[in-house]
């Protein structure tokens, strides 16, 4: 039904009326004639739809019932065309319009970044952009298999790309590389010996005799596991010693934190500059300038989007904060806040993931220019390191 009025808008039909004469003979002798009418009436209200193209072809048939037709409303697009017919910049913008929508179809609109996960999405885009492949670019200019190359010669740290072309739609498909574990040479001798001083908390040979026990105390440099494996029939054979063990060990570390320093106080004053960003263009949407100064950005850009699609059509937005430059005393709990948080991080760099902190003692030494804090830390880690045995 729906499909049908359509049909009659899209061709144009007329609403008439029937004057006069035999209603119901018109009715007949347009039936016998061949012409389709709907909505009929009867009556005083005679009347009944016609199409357009049709209508001038019922007039005989009216002469012969002794009727007169009269047209009550015209409808359709034909008509409505007919009524813009003297409004040119109606048809010149439609017709800009047309020009402009097949121009954009043949661009990229937006370029989507998947798959990514320790690679920032800024680092592939900018890769993306200097292989051709940007917002605005033309679809039939680029070649998805050069980009791909030249992405991964820019970015090591990606294994696989693929860029899909989706209409005016350019997606960037990423499958980052994987670290290599750490595989020693098994076919080299060598020795386990100790990394650092401590006590030992346990140990798991994997293979070589071992020359320490739980509770051992041992020294940087002493040989925990030896390469000499003896066998059931007293003979021996060198083989790569492995092992892990965990020992207590100490650590110092040394942080100056001063009470005196310069920071940056925001004084109040801001300054937003807007921008209209079409493809790789920027329209100012703002007359304010770059203020000079001593002063902070921070950036954002809004994408508009439609049902789900990003356009080529974003705001950008920058609000400059001025501030100015003070110099601020550090209380005592501040200052030793700090300086525990600097222990904290020269600790975990310390280790390296080789273990952990199990306890520390601070000493603090008060003066002019700050706080000094040495901390003596008690820690667990692996000190099992491998020494090759080179054999002539």
């Amino acid at each position: 039904m729906i499909s049908l009025r359509l049909t009659r808008w899209l061709l144009g039909y007329v609403r008439f009326s029937v004057l006069g004469g035999s209603p119901e003979r018109f009715y007949t002798n347009c039936a016998h004639s061949g012409a389709y009418l709907w909505d009929m009436t009867s009556g005083g209200n005679a009347g009944a739809c016609v199409a357009a193209r049709r209508y001038r072809f019922l007039r005989r048939n009216a002469r012969r019932a002794g009727c007169r037709l009269r047209v009550r409303e015209r409808t359709g697009l034909p008509f409505s065309l007919r009524r813009t017919k003297s409004h040119a910049g109606l048809w010149a913008g439609f017709a800009a319009f047309l020009v402009l929508s097949f121009s954009l179809s043949t661009h990229i609109w937006c370029v989507q970044v998947t798959g990514n996960k320790d690679v920032p999405a800024g680092k592939i885009e900018s890769a993306l952009a200097s292989a051709g492949l940007v917002s605005g670019t033309l679809r039939s200019s680029v070649n998805p298999q050069e980009v791909e190359r030249r992405v991964m010669l820019q970015c090591p740290e990606i294994r696989w790309i693929s860029i899909n072309l989706r209409g005016s739609m350019a997606e960037a498909a990423v499958r980052e590389t994987t670290e290599k574990p750490n595989i020693s040479d098994q076919k080299s001798v060598c020795n386990v010996i100790a990394a650092r001083t401590g006590q030992i908390l346990s140990l798991e040979v994997f293979a070589g005799t071992p020359e320490v026990k739980k509770g051992d105390a041992v020294v940087e440099g002493q040989l925990l596991v030896n390469a000499v494996v003896e066998d059931q029939t007293g003979g021996s054979t060198m083989t790569h010693a492995s092992a892990e063990i965990i020992a207590e060990t100490s650590r110092e570390v040394t942080v100056k934190v001063p009470l005196h320093k310069q920071v940056d106080v925001p004084t109040g004053k801001t300054a937003v500059r807007r921008n209209l960003d079409i493809f790789r263009a920027h329209i100012p949407l703002t007359l304010q300038r770059k203020p000079q100064g001593s002063w902070r950005c921070e950036c954002e850009r809004t994408t508009v989007s439609l049902f789900g699609t990003p356009l080529p059509l974003g705001i950008y937005m920058e609000t400059w904060k001025e501030v100015r430059s003070q110099e601020i005393t550090l209380t005592k709990s501040e200052a030793r806040s700090l300086a525990g948080q600097q222990i904290k991080k020269q600790s975990d760099a310390l280790l390296k993931g080789l273990g952990r902190v199990t306890g520390q003692k601070l000493t603090e030494h008060w003066g002019k220019d700050g706080l000094t804090c040495e901390a003596k830390l008690t820690c667990e880690e692996n000190i099992a390191k491998e020494s090759e045995i080179f054999i002539k």
